[in-house]
């Protein structure tokens, strides 16, 4: 009988012993998340660099140029928001492998294009691996370094604006030595294939109410009831829009305005990733010494007056500066928001990060093609004029998230 007891004890303690885990692979994740950003911003700036040549080989207008840009984003949003609620689920490795290969395929296609329809088609597939990059890699980061989340979010969203940098002078490059736009679709298919097989390991973090103490949860009711969510999604949106707006008009602006060759127009997207991708770095330094809320509303001010300038530029050396200054002040919205929602909303959350880069996507789509349906009317220096009206909008949405967060700090707990 005791014997009998003791079995069954000891078959109790088995059972409930926890399944030991494999350690996170936490270096292998960074350099497939840092390799990923890095590509995705070479392959989300080609289509700018190559603008002018596309139109002139497609027969595009402003508008036309506009909406592509647009679709490919906007393919993006139902793409966010579908991983943002399977993505907590163990099918991260295969959702990341899949979307970075519909990346390829969307670079095969585009490079293949002959005419505007399947250009569009093109832009709509890389879209698809826009939204699950874009998705999943932040919050991904998030969970890698969840007591550093604001440092991490700036260091990966920096080497996104440094792979703009890369993808501009090589596409620049290329043009400007005669080899046509399409040759530059085609070298950007091999990384993202080698960050699809990176990210194919099953040592990823799992999100928990446990893991370091901090508290996940993907509560999506819980954060459409918070105002704070809204907020931070309005400021998302505004600076999507307007990052998108810079990104994919920079080049076309000095070829249009300033009549800049192509390797002219590539260096005003050059001098813009540099900067941001500086000021990220920069951002990820400074938001453990000052306050976020105090360096995006002063950076808005400084990004919006920068903007205002473009309408009356005359040389393309001032263009390069305005350009380059602008980078500098628009990197730190982006990273810092979603750094401010992960820690006063929920940590770590794909579903969160997922609303608001869809708040931030949404943006992007709008933005780029009002700037080319302005340019059809008025010229593409009266289309830039939306660009320092959102940094004007978020200076007032950012002092509404400061007052609703400092009366709720202020109020006495229940």
């Amino acid at each position: 009988m005791n014997r009998s007891l003791m079995e069954t004890d000891m078959q109790d303690t088995t059972v409930k012993s926890p399944i030991a885990r494999k350690p996170v692979a936490r270096r292998r994740l960074m350099i497939a998340s840092l390799l990923g950003m890095t590509t995705l911003g070479a392959v989300q700036v080609l289509p700018a660099v190559a603008l002018e040549m596309m139109g002139e080989n497609l027969g595009l207008d402003f508008q036309q140029k506009g909406l592509m840009f647009s679709l490919r984003i906007f393919t993006a949003i139902p793409i966010l928001l579908l991983i943002g609620h399977y993505a907590e689920r163990p099918y991260k490795r295969h959702i990341l492998f899949w979307g970075l290969m519909a990346l390829v395929l969307g670079q095969i296609l585009t490079a293949e294009a002959v005419a505007y329809g399947p250009l569009l088609s093109a832009m709509a597939i890389s879209g698809v691996g826009f939204g699950v990059v874009e998705a999943i890699v932040a919050p991904l980061v998030a969970q890698l370094y969840p007591k550093r989340s604001a440092w991490a979010l700036n260091i990966i969203n920096a080497v996104f604006a440094l792979g703009m940098v890369i993808g501009a002078l090589s596409a620049g490059e290329l043009l400007q030595a005669g080899y046509g736009w399409r040759i530059s679709f085609w070298l950007w298919i091999l990384p993202p294939t080698v960050c699809a097989f990176l990210y194919m390991t099953p040592r990823y973090p799992t999100p928990s109410p446990h893991a370091d103490s901090f508290h996940v949860t993907p509560d999506v009711k819980g954060f459409l009831a918070s105002p704070l969510f809204w907020l931070l999604s309005a400021g998302m949106v505004l600076a999507g829009g307007c990052e998108a707006g810079l990104t994919s008009w920079a080049p076309n602006f000095a070829a249009e305005e300033l009549g800049a060759s192509a390797r002219g127009g590539a260096w005003t997207t050059i001098l813009y990733g540099s900067l941001m991708a500086a000021g990220r770095f920069g951002t990820g330094a400074l938001v453990t010494r000052i306050k976020p809320f105090r360096l995006m509303v002063v950076s808005a001010v400084l990004c919006g007056a920068v903007m205002l300038g473009l309408y009356f530029v005359s040389t393309l050396t001032t263009a390069w500066v305005l350009f380059a200054l602008g980078g500098l002040f628009i990197a730190c919205f982006w990273p810092t928001l979603l750094a401010m929602a992960s820690d006063h909303i929920s940590i770590g959350s794909t579903s969160l990060f997922s609303l608001m880069a869809a708040a931030g996507v949404l943006g992007a789509v709008l933005v780029p093609w009002a700037i080319g349906a302005l340019g059809n009317l008025s010229g593409l220096r009266a289309g830039i004029l939306v660009l320092p009206s959102l940094m004007a909008a978020m200076v007032v949405v950012l002092f509404a998230a400061s007052r609703y967060m400092r009366r709720n700090s202020n109020s006495p707990q229940q």
